[in-house]
């Protein structure tokens, strides 16, 4: 009698709710010395256009301190410079990921960006066996997905 009741609750308790789709948007080979990595939305206004720019640095302080720039362009990723949002289209949806606003004191002139809840950019470092064919070599891969809830 007791297994007939602990099947049912089996099938109830492995049916969840699906989790958010997650899109590569960079695999890209950077030097062992760095430690820390952050993703952000980027904008041109004048081109009309979004991307994602991650920047790793080495954890250094003063001189010893070394960081890079890394861009990426993510098919589906558009900026709308009119209502000033990020948006991601795939799967038949779009999706705001952030929005965009301007801001100016006397002669300066600087943007923000603010990521919605709907997107998220996650970065990690992995490590990596190349095979060449003749020896294999580890290398360090900076990786960043676009983790999206719909």
């Amino acid at each position: 009698m007791n297994l007939r009741l602990i099947a049912p609750l089996v099938g109830i308790v492995s049916v969840s709710p699906p989790g958010p789709e997650r899109v590569l948007v960079m695999d890209a080979v950077v030097s062992n010395a760095y430690v820390n990595a952050a993703a952000e939305f980027a904008v041109s206004d004048e081109a009309g256009r979004a991307w994602v720019e991650a920047a790793v640095d080495n954890g250094g302080e003063g001189e010893v301190w070394d960081h890079k720039t890394l861009r990426a362009k993510l098919e589906g990723l558009s900026y709308d410079a009119r209502t000033r949002e990020i948006a991601y289209a795939g799967n038949g949806s779009r999706v705001v990921c952030a929005r965009v606003t301007k801001s100016r004191f006397l002669f300066v002139t600087w943007t923000s960006i603010k990521r919605t809840a709907a997107c998220q950019l996650l970065s990690r470092f992995e490590s990596v066996v190349h095979d060449d064919g003749f020896e294999h070599e580890g290398k360090k891969h900076l990786v960043v997905e676009l983790s999206i809830a719909r």
